[in-house]
């Protein structure tokens, strides 16, 4: 993604196209005669925009009138949490094409006015340019006051601070596996944080490997792949928001042997433990591993890579320093416990297997699931799960009596309908319940898509009850853009409901 250039060079549009498909993420800020927009990307994924006191797809429209002018991608920028953004790409591009009017109701050639007026010009940009702010800055405020905090009131163990790629990304955006499949091609290194009413999870990646995933919903802590299958669970159900941070290596491996290595001191009250004299007896032992100290004022993490600290912080003061001092101060406290953890050298850091959840979707999209084997596989997204035919398909049940039926049925003499069913041709099928059909091919779309299916829901609720409506309704599912989700997934799930739809036919 070109990084800033004039759009009388590069078309908007263009960009647009491009960024989709160079799966670009980042802002995409757009100016002309002192008016900007910006517009937010997420592997891609057109999500937000605002500018001049519009959001959403009015924003995009009124950046695609830009004839001239200059614009700027930023890659490291924070993205908001709300999602403003319901129209395609194709879309919007075709909508600034018919449509002539910017967002305001102003004509496109409204900028020959602007400058007629220099005068009235500065006054009026300092109150746009104030909402703007506003407008662009409320995302921001609106993530952190709705982060959930869950009610059990605690993390399996604090995390650092980092480079934050992602904060407060709502799950309802995300498509689990193609996350995990997006942070491994890309070669990361860092954490996913879940966060949800009633949970935490984290995902420790390294080189593009997730390393281990802790999940715990209050009553205990799940490690492992039953965590990983917990965390994809409360993902595809839309629960919460994901934070992703990126650290460097030995943050990494320290944190990793904090989850899983075994304590090698432990119930150590700082009230007789000289904690300098133990920091330096474990650097003179060269320990790889961790000290953790829980105090009532918070709990703090040193990491030792051969007995030095190559990072230390507080639940409270989460930037990592190699100065153990932030944690010692915790050791004022006379009830706080230590803990020591060496780390496992035999055995290594074997990655996570993660295949059983990155690998079910495409597989499902070329033959049955497997059978599940550990509990929470169930609830995984199918692609091609058939599901029980509605009674309504059975063809050698009577179709319903028409209005005049009853007075028929009334008399001695043989129901008429048996009599024209006698007369159909060999093999006719009742009309179909088109109703029916809709809820089947809607189920079709949770079972591939999970909380990323309400837009096709929403196309086919929309469809007209007949076959051509319902017909051209599916054949729109392939153009849909959703973030995280394949195109050739959407393929897929075309081609299963026309499939499906011809078996009422």
């Amino acid at each position: 993604m070109q990084a800033k250039g004039s759009l009388k060079e590069t078309a908007l549009r263009s960009l647009l196209e491009g960024a989709q498909t160079e799966r670009a993420t980042g802002t995409l800020t757009v100016k002309n005669n002192g008016a900007a927009y910006t517009l937010y990307f997420l592997f891609g994924h057109l999500f937000h925009a605002s500018g001049e006191g519009h959001t959403g797809d009015d924003a995009v429209l009124g950046a695609l009138r830009f004839g001239e002018g200059d614009f700027a991608f930023d890659a490291k920028a924070k993205l908001p949490a709300d999602e403003t953004v319901k129209m395609t790409i194709p879309e919007l591009v075709s909508a600034a094409g018919e449509n002539g009017l910017t967002p305001g109701g102003e004509a496109e050639g409204a900028e020959h006015p602007v400058a007629e007026q220099p005068a009235a010009e500065p006054a009026n940009r300092e109150e746009a340019k104030a909402e703007v702010q506003v407008e662009e800055e409320a995302p921001v405020r609106k993530g952190v006051k709705h982060r959930p905090s869950p009610k059990h009131g605690r993390e399996p163990f604090p995390v650092p601070a980092g480079e934050v790629v992602y904060d407060s990304l709502k799950t309802s955006f995300v498509d689990f596996p193609r996350l995990i499949t997006t942070l491994e091609s890309e070669g990361y290194t860092g954490y996913v944080r879940l966060l949800t009413e009633g949970a935490t999870g984290l995902i420790l990646f390294k080189d593009g490997k997730a390393q281990e995933c802790v999940f715990d919903a209050g009553e205990h802590v799940d490690r492992g792949r039953q965590a990983l299958h917990l965390f994809n669970d409360e993902v595809t159900h839309g629960h919460g928001v994901l934070d992703v941070v990126g650290l460097p290596g030995e943050i990494v491996d320290g944190l990793y042997d904090l989850v899983v290595a075994q304590p090698m001191y432990t119930e150590l009250y700082a009230s007789w433990v000289d904690m300098p004299a133990l920091l330096k007896f474990l650097h003179d032992r060269k320990l790889t591993g961790s000290v953790m100290v829980r105090a009532d004022r918070g709990t703090g993490i040193v990491i030792l890579t051969d007995g030095k600290a190559t990072g230390a912080y507080t639940s409270e003061s989460r930037s990592i320093d190699e100065d153990p001092k932030i944690v010692l101060e915790l050791c004022a406290d006379e009830k706080a416990m230590i803990e020591v953890k060496r780390a496992d050298h035999a055995s290594g850091r074997p990655p996570l297997d993660v295949d059983e959840v990155v690998g079910q979707r495409p597989r499902a999209a070329r033959s049955a699931p497997p059978e599940p084997t550990e509990r929470g596989t169930e609830q995984l997204p199918r692609m091609v799960e058939t599901a029980t035919m509605p009674a309504f398909t059975d063809s050698t049940a009577p179709p319903r009596p028409e209005p005049a039926a009853p007075a028929e049925f009334e008399s001695p003499a043989p129901a008429p309908e048996p009599a024209r069913l006698s007369d159909a041709p060999p093999g006719a099928k009742p009309p179909p319940d088109w109703e029916a059909v809709v809820v089947d091919l809607q189920g079709m779309a949770d079972q591939a898509l999970g909380a990323r299916s309400r837009k096709v829901k929403d196309l086919l609720g929309s469809a007209e009850r007949s076959q051509g409506g319902i017909d051209q309704a599916v054949s729109q599912v392939s153009q849909i853009s959703l973030l995280f989700v394949d195109s050739a997934l959407l393929v897929k799930l075309e081609q299963d409901m026309r499939a499906r739809l011809q078996t009422y036919l």
